[in-house]
């Protein structure tokens, strides 16, 4: 992945993003003395939104328009997942979010206060209140809504509103997923590599 930017107001909080004054940044900034973190290569768009106790691991992408608060608890996101656009991510008074590797969150999104496994799925429009346990390999099918403190079984799908567990992911449905989240980390350098007014080394055109 290229160096990973952000808004120059902020880049004594978090260090590993770079002033950058020629076209808009992403917001990414501390709240109450803790601030995003990054431990690895990853990804940011512009247009996303990164605030207080964020921590991404190595090879995490944040498509536009995401945005990622963390301002009553911690977020954690693993390698190699990839928060699409428009997804929100927040936390809960008693519950952080922990988002696993290799996961996909669909385009707007709803996370709240949860923890997603790793390799799992949560669709686009879907919700995922607080306090809920998504198990690994798991399916939250587009617009399904998961309940406060839910516990879905590894390898589930998930449907409907109220969301129930509707079967196991089947073997297709397993390789579609594991391709799609693949798909995303081949794409994100793409991305980064692209941003106007930046060569690869870093330096504004």
């Amino acid at each position: 992945f290229p160096t990973l930017y952000g808004a120059a107001r902020i880049a004594q909080a978090a260090p590993f993003f770079i002033k950058k004054e020629a076209f808009l940044m992403a917001i990414v900034k501390p709240y109450q003395g803790r601030a995003p973190k990054l431990e690895g290569p990853a990804f940011v768009a512009e247009t996303a939104a990164i605030v207080g106790d964020v921590t991404l691991k190595r090879g995490t992408s944040v498509f536009y328009s995401a945005v990622l608060r963390a301002d009553s608890g911690s977020i954690t996101i693993g390698e190699n997942t990839n928060i699409q656009d428009g997804a929100v991510l927040h936390t809960a008074a008693a519950h952080d979010v922990v988002v696993g590797s290799n996961v996909t969150i669909g385009h707007c999104a709803l996370v709240h206060g949860c923890t997603v496994e790793d390799g799992a799925l949560i669709g686009m429009h879907a919700t995922v209140l607080s306090g809920a346990h998504i198990g690994a390999g798991s399916v939250v099918a587009a617009g399904a809504l998961v309940t406060e403190g839910m516990a879905v079984p590894p390898d589930s799908v998930v449907m409907g509103v109220p969301g129930k567990v509707r079967g196991p992911v089947s073997p297709q449905l397993a390789a579609r997923v594991k391709e799609g989240t693949a798909w995303y980390t081949r794409t994100a350098p793409f991305h980064a590599a692209v941003q106007p007014g930046i060569d690869e080394g870093g330096a504004a055109e």
